[in-house]
């Protein structure tokens, strides 16, 4: 992704945040060595901070509203982004956080489960956080997890083994 297309995202995404009627702002994250980062499949990312005093907002309900730039950009920028370049948005740190929570969360179900033996469900999730839960417990060969349901409504439930 160039720098003119990273300019663009973020000119468009201020321009959805303006028209919003929120007090936002985004930016591009410089990552250390002025280059694109890299996710764990190699594949670039660039990732926009998003900040501003509504940044309440901007994160509530599980940042449903970030989650919607998110989609939002990577769609209409999807062409030039090429297929292995992805927008990421975030906010805070808030990502980092997030998936930090949802690898405990992961842990303390599969624990209950190896006790129990009765099968865990957890709340619907996003694609991106049901993707968290399941590659903690890979691992764990006593336990296996499985997405059921449909759309916004698909969630991760833990069986024993």
């Amino acid at each position: 992704m160039a720098d003119d297309l990273d300019s663009r995202i973020v000119e468009f995404t201020n321009k959805v945040l303006r028209l919003g009627g929120w007090d936002l702002e985004a930016k591009i994250e410089a990552s250390p060595e002025d280059e694109l980062a890299s996710d764990e499949d190699g594949d670039q990312k660039l990732t926009v901070q998003v900040q501003g005093s509504d940044v309440s907002l901007l994160l509530g309900r599980n940042a449903e509203l970030l989650d919607a730039l998110e989609y939002l950009s990577n769609r209409v920028f999807a062409r030039e982004a090429g297929k292995d370049g992805r927008i990421v948005f975030d906010s805070g740190r808030y990502r980092s956080r997030r998936e930090k929570e949802l690898q405990l969360m992961a842990a303390k179900a599969a624990e209950r489960v190896k006790t129990t033996r009765i099968p865990f469900t957890f709340d619907a999730m996003s694609p991106n956080e049901r993707r968290i839960i399941h590659t903690a417990l890979l691992e764990d060969k006593s336990i296996r997890t499985e997405s059921k349901g449909d759309g916004i409504d698909r969630k991760v439930v833990i069986y024993p083994a």
